[in-house]
């Protein structure tokens, strides 16, 4: 079963799959609730919303996971271990929010859990694995390691050849395909990033 996560302070339209479960996770809710899309759940600890729009959320979602503020964990990462049979965890949100500490937390999820998408209308952010491009919206794809890898890039405007990506290597940012199918072959454990553009 694929879960799509609503997170706080989403600007664009989200790209939502028909068969999903939706989860609105905390001011997340709310928000997904005032672009009109039905949730299945709402889970957080409410800490940044009002009581009257807690009230409001109540009337209109029915099951709701009400953490409790002092956690050793934040809201979405409870919520990925709250719906552990999830085969796929699409979040939206998590990239462009208002403090860079919430986006460093997202990127560690990224390296704890091999299910996760972190998406919104710019950026994707996922995984790194062995895998073919076929095609591609996105213009610019970004790696990251941790700890010692192994990377090789074929089609890519910078190719690899099993290179030895170390943590903290910024070599392989901002790198484009040429032609269709580009392949990357990863050793170890790492994100993907896929932009559309590099003017932000």
């Amino acid at each position: 079963m694929i879960y799509e996560f609503i997170l706080p302070y989403q600007e664009d339209e989200l790209e939502l799959l028909t068969d999903s479960v939706k989860v609105g996770i905390d001011k997340g809710a709310l928000d997904a609730i005032n672009k009109g899309i039905k949730l299945d759940y709402i889970l957080g600890d409410f800490d940044s919303i009002s009581l009257l729009e807690y009230e409001r959320i109540q009337k209109i979602v029915k099951n709701i996971i009400k953490l409790n503020p002092c956690k050793d964990d934040t809201d979405t990462e409870h919520a990925i271990n709250y719906f552990k049979d999830a085969s796929k965890i699409i979040i939206h949100g998590g990239i462009k929010g208002k403090r860079v500490e919430h986006l460093l937390a997202n990127i560690n999820l990224l390296y704890k859990y091999d299910n996760l998408v972190f998406k919104d209308d710019i950026t994707l952010i996922t995984n790194l694995k062995d895998m073919t491009i076929t095609e591609n919206k996105y213009k610019f794809i970004s790696l990251f390691a941790n700890k010692g890898s192994i990377v090789s890039l074929y089609n890519f405007k910078y190719p690899l050849n099993e290179y030895k990506f170390k943590e903290f290597d910024n070599l392989c940012i901002s790198n484009e395909i040429l032609n269709f199918p580009a392949t990357i072959k990863f050793k170890g454990k790492g994100i993907i990033i896929f932009s559309k553009n590099d003017s932000l």
